[in-house]
C-alpha cells in the first residue's frame, strides 16, 4: 500500500512539473493594466516612449542573463523601445505585486506602459520577438 501511494505521489509531482517546464517560454496575453516604471522601483526615464520589455529577474538564475541579451538585442533593432529590469534578489516584494511567478518573466509594455504580453521563463529570441510586436502594434 505504501510503494503504491509513493508511486501516485511521484506521478503528480512528474505531472505538476512538466506542466509548469510546458508553460516555460510561452506569450499570454497581458491584461492591460497600466505600469508606471516607479511602480517597479525604477527610475522615471527607464521606459521607452515606444514600448518596455521589462525584465524579472535573478541574479542567482544564469537564464536571466541569456534573456537579457536576447532583449537587448530585440531593443538595439526597434528605435524607442527600452529594457528595465527589476532584481527580484533585490526587490522580492514586487514578485508579489506583479504576480511574477518564475525568473526570468518579461512584461512586453505598449508605450503607454500597458501590460500587452507576458512572457514566463527562459524564451527564445522569437517567443520575446512576438511579445514585443503585441506591444508595438496599436491596441484594439
Amino acid at each position: 500500500m505504501i510503494a503504491l501511494v509513493a508511486v501516485v505521489a511521484a506521478v503528480v509531482v512528474g505531472l505538476v512539473g512538466w506542466l509548469w517546464w510546458r508553460g516555460d517560454g510561452t506569450v499570454r496575453r497581458g491584461s492591460g493594466e497600466v505600469l508606471r516604471p516607479h511602480e517597479a522601483a525604477l527610475s522615471d526615464d527607464a521606459f521607452g516612449s515606444a514600448a518596455t520589455l521589462l525584465l524579472f529577474g535573478s541574479q542567482q538564475d544564469e537564464r536571466t542573463d541569456a534573456v537579457r541579451r536576447r532583449l537587448l538585442a530585440l531593443a538595439i533593432e526597434h528605435p524607442g523601445v527600452a529594457v528595465a529590469e527589476v532584481d527580484l534578489t533585490r526587490r522580492g516584494d514586487l514578485a508579489g505585486r506583479w504576480a511574477v511567478t518564475r525568473t526570468p518573466s518579461v512584461f512586453a509594455l505598449d508605450g503607454g506602459g500597458r501590460l500587452r504580453a507576458r512572457v514566463l521563463g527562459a524564451a527564445s529570441a522569437d517567443v520575446l520577438r512576438t511579445a514585443l510586436d503585441t506591444a508595438l502594434r496599436p491596441a484594439g
